[in-house]
């Protein structure tokens, strides 16, 4: 039952990011003056992931699922899980210590659009077999 919910941990953060990226798309200069919401709108689809990560893995959650008919299939067991939990823990604090630290420039919102995006193909590679 918890295995049909697999495709959520990669796909929080790409679909964050593809909805951030076309309203960037839309409307650039309004976005490039949003930048705190923003960053905090990826930070927490990347937190919701991991913690949907944390709770397969300790719920112990293995097998295989298959997404986007059977030509994908997400491979979850636990080397995998505390892979990409590190993983999206070391995302989730070049992110948290981005918004610290850089200042709001012209890339800043294509910054964490590529994070948001680097880190469900993280996920996706991890879940790879």
């Amino acid at each position: 039952m918890l295995l049909n919910f697999a495709w959520l941990i990669p796909g929080i953060p790409i679909i964050a990011s593809i909805f951030i990226a076309m309203l960037f798309l839309s409307f650039r200069k309004t976005m490039n003056r949003l930048t705190k919401p923003i960053s905090f709108f990826l930070i927490i689809s990347l937190f919701f992931s991991e913690m949907i990560n944390f709770i397969f893995f300790k719920e112990n959650v293995s097998g295989n699922n298959f997404i986007f008919g059977n030509n994908y299939s997400l491979a979850l067991d636990r080397s995998a899980l505390i892979f990409a939990e590190s993983i999206g823990l070391i995302l989730l604090l070049i992110m948290i210590f981005s918004v610290t630290k850089l200042k709001r420039k012209e890339g800043y919102v294509r910054y964490f659009i590529s994070l948001g995006f680097l880190s469900g193909f993280f996920y996706l590679f991890s879940f790879s077999g």
